[in-house]
């Protein structure tokens, strides 16, 4: 398949009366390696950037010899050094006809498919599981090397894939079997300029699913999960972190008529006045229901800011509550396994880990028993957050003066951003700030906060601006 990228299209007026038009494509496409995609990962590694300790020192001193640093937690990183070829298929149909005049409506079906996409994370050298039959995936627990206190939600017990290395900047890996796949709906009405108004309103129905929406870096979005389970992909598949299943936008511009046959003052007072608007609403972005917060209660040993580990959901439960207490913690609980699941020991470190979620506030359900080292169920990206609504205006005024040249013109903007004033909340995420988190509990069961406070969007913005054409 190297260098074949076929790309076919299709435009067809089926009744020969130019009023219909049907277009179809189909194109693959590579998607070749960037300098973005490695720049970040060289200039963060060693021996460009080795983090250390020397205490004492003072700024401009020069090169102090007492600098000192651990160089099994230096800062490494892994790249596939045989990536397969990456590419893009996408095709599209859609429909076009004619309504009225200046009137046109289209409705299509946009798709696309990648394969061997870049994935990255900022840790893959993980203690690694195995899967149990009725259980899902275990992690390995071993109580006998517990220090007295811990238990294996806040110890790690299992070995890394390297246990040579770990413990401070993790390895960092770029691999090339990342994939996603799109399908949506999309209609358009739309009129074009005509007696001074021009408009159209656009809809889009979509599903976007993948293994990793981040090809640089674990936590290039808010919702992204940093230290993903690289190696097991079943724990990877989700919606993708930009996946908004509805948007609907309209825009209106309106040339405002002048009085006619009126005084050339007046003319110019009441002529050349704009008004614009952009309504947008959309569905809520994606986000994962985890467990954890920032610490390991899967002991996997990773080098992360948060816990990768999933909450349990109780079959039945509706886990959106909607409004500032958005998610029905009811419905959740701390990871579970079937009560039979025996306890981990040294032998046999993929049982059930001792002392699991001991301060959690709800029971586990029955016939099952906490275990803090078995992954939750309820996966990646399962949930949406709040959607969004904003309306925007704008009222521009346009006085033309020939007299200096036919394109002098002084316009007057003021520009109206979010001019309802509308609270948009943003979804729960590992990156959001002021406490709030998408973590149910913590590594010992404990509560923790998920209530929303912080907002997608700004208040209302208010921009006034004088501009000169010429």
């Amino acid at each position: 398949t190297k260098d074949f990228e076929p790309r076919i299209g299709l435009d067809w007026d089926p009744f020969k009366q130019g009023k219909t038009v049907v277009r179809a494509g189909f194109g693959m496409f590579d998607v070749l390696p960037l300098p973005y995609e490695f720049g970040l990962n060289t200039a963060a590694t060693a021996p460009f950037q080795i983090i250390g300790a020397a205490p004492g020192a003072t700024l401009g001193s020069g090169i102090n010899p007492n600098v000192n640093f651990n160089e099994q937690k230096i800062r490494n990183r892994f790249i596939d050094a045989f990536p397969k070829r990456a590419y893009v298929m996408n095709w599209n149909l859609n429909i076009q006809q004619q309504l009225a005049p200046g009137y046109t409506f289209l409705l299509g079906y946009v798709g696309s498919r990648s394969l061997h996409l870049s994935a990255a994370a900022d840790d893959i050298n993980l203690v690694q599981p195995t899967a149990v039959s009725g259980v899902g995936l275990v992690f390995p627990c071993d109580p006998s090397l517990l220090a007295a206190g811990n238990t294996c939600a806040n110890q790690q017990t299992g070995t890394r894939i390297d246990p040579n290395w770990g413990g401070g900047a993790g390895i960092r890996p770029v691999l090339y079997d990342g994939a996603s796949s799109y399908n949506s709906l999309q209609a358009q009405l739309k009129k074009s300029f005509s007696q001074g108004v021009q408009g159209q309103v656009s809809y889009t129905f979509g599903k976007c699913r993948d293994l990793s929406s981040a090809p640089v870096t674990g936590d290039s979005y808010l919702n992204s999960i940093a230290v993903p389970l690289l190696l097991v992909k079943s724990a990877r598949v989700g919606a993708c972190d930009f996946d908004v299943r509805q948007i609907l936008t309209g825009t209106l511009m309106w040339n405002l008529p002048s009085i006619k046959n009126s005084s050339g003052f007046v003319n110019t007072l009441t002529g050349g006045w704009e008004l614009g608007t952009i309504v947008t609403a959309t569905t809520g972005a994606p986000f994962t229901a985890t467990v954890g917060d920032g610490n390991d209660p899967l002991g996997t040993g990773f080098n992360g800011d948060f816990s990768m580990d999933f909450a349990s959901l109780i079959p039945g439960c509706n886990p959106i509550h909607g409004g500032v207490n958005y998610l029905n913690t009811n419905c959740f609980t701390p990871p579970t396994a079937p009560s039979s699941f025996a306890l981990a020991t040294a032998a046999n470190p993929f049982g059930c880990a001792p002392n699991s979620y001991p301060a959690s506030p709800v029971a586990p359900p029955p016939g099952t028993e906490f275990c803090s080292n078995v992954l939750g169920n309820t996966g990646r990206n399962r949930f949406y957050g709040p959607g969004l609504t904003t309306v925007d205006f704008s009222i521009f005024k346009n006085t033309r003066i020939p007299s200096i040249s036919e394109a002098f013109n002084i316009q007057f903007r003021a520009e109206f951003f979010n001019i309802l004033n509308h609270t948009n909340f943003l979804s729960p995420g590992f990156l959001n700030t002021f406490g709030q988190n998408n973590s149910v509990y913590d590594f010992n069961g404990a509560s923790l906060p998920t209530a929303l406070n912080q907002t997608a969007t700004t208040s209302r913005q208010i921009q006034l601006g004088l501009k000169l054409i010429f």
